[in-house]
């Protein structure tokens, strides 16, 4: 499973695969500098967590979730008054989170 974040022209890959053994999963984070981060997990729970934890931070960072052709996930909205744009990134990150632990769910059996 693969998740696409962008900033501008750059691009960050998360990516939660198997490892070689079927008890161990990978979290894979592709940064645009064309390092990679690779972290082994046991526990499900835990992968589920760090995953959600890496994707938090991105949004809170300015990084937007977004197809693999670079387009939003989520519209872009237009000018809000300044109360609710410092709302803007915790209801984009509850949306996402509902939708991450779903797909997790759904394809790894977690």
């Amino acid at each position: 499973m693969i998740w696409f974040f962008t900033r501008g022209s750059a691009q960050v890959d998360i990516e939660v695969r198997r490892g070689g053994d079927p008890a161990v999963f990978e979290l894979v984070i592709d940064y645009p500098d064309g390092s990679e981060h690779v972290r082994r997990f046991t526990e499900a729970r835990k992968l589920v967590r760090r995953a959600l934890q890496v994707q938090q931070r991105l949004i809170r960072d300015g990084w937007t979730p977004c197809n693999p052709d670079m387009r939003r996930t989520i519209p872009a909205r237009t000018a809000a008054p300044r109360s609710r744009i410092s709302r803007a990134p915790r209801r984009l990150w509850s949306r996402f989170q509902r939708h991450v632990r779903s797909r997790l769910a759904a394809t790894f059996g977690l």
